[in-house]
């Protein structure tokens, strides 16, 4: 491109020699203006020409630069999303290898908090330490059993066995709280996961309802071995 610079240049030069004489009307003088001129205006076309394309590549550069960047900033949310999922996954998965030794248990008196497991399963995922397990009784709408994680660090539970039961929800965020209801009924009796929210836990509730499903198994077999 420089060289059409470079041809405007030499033409503005050469010019005084080019016109030797009046041309029309004008004088040699005017006639030499003139052309120096036109050739100047020409120059300044094709700098605002090459200009303006500079700056239509510079706006798809930055474009495609936003776009890369958003196509990273996405496949680093994959990643993460993948590895969260997959930890998740890896806790849950303990948790169902356990689930005979856990329904043994219940079978069997004296042999500990069988629910231990689930409420600490519970815990990692919902990265709290706020957490509570009842069963209550779809009927008489009675508090059949509730248990909390860890006693000495119990958050206050203030829902009723008749809140819990009144929305038909199975997974909903009730005040600060996140509660999940297990999809079926046992012997008349639903089961509730109840934590402190404390991230965004939509994409995880159908993980929470295969626990509090678990819980309502063991409740099962507990009370069969009681009855």
């Amino acid at each position: 491109m420089y060289w059409v610079y470079l041809v405007i240049f030499i033409l503005v030069i050469l010019t005084p020699r080019l016109i030797s004489q009046n041309w029309l009307f004008l004088h040699e003088q005017d006639v030499e203006s003139l052309l120096i001129f036109c050739f100047g205006i020409f120059g300044f076309m094709i700098y605002l020409a090459k200009e303006k394309a500079l700056l239509r590549v510079f706006r798809e550069k930055l474009h495609l630069q936003k776009q890369a960047n958003m196509i990273t900033r996405d496949l680093s949310d994959s990643y993460s999303y993948i590895g969260e999922m997959n930890r998740k996954l890896d806790i849950v998965k303990e948790l169902i290898f356990r689930l005979p030794q856990m329904a043994s248990q219940a079978l069997l008196k004296g042999r500990g908090d069988v629910y231990a497991s689930l409420l600490e399963t519970t815990s990692l995922l919902s990265k709290t330490d706020h957490v509570a397990l009842c069963f209550v009784d779809v009927k008489t709408k009675e508090m059949k059993k509730m248990l909390q994680k860890d006693a000495g660090e119990a958050f206050p539970l203030t829902l009723t066995p008749e809140q819990l039961l009144a929305t038909g929800k199975f997974f909903w965020e009730e005040g600060e709280n996140i509660v999940v209801r297990s999809p079926k009924q046992a012997q008349g009796v639903a089961a509730f996961l109840i934590f402190a929210k404390t991230k965004n836990h939509l994409e995880d509730g159908e993980v929470f309802k295969i626990l509090v499903s678990e819980a309502l198994l063991l409740y099962s077999l507990e009370q069969s071995k009681v009855s």
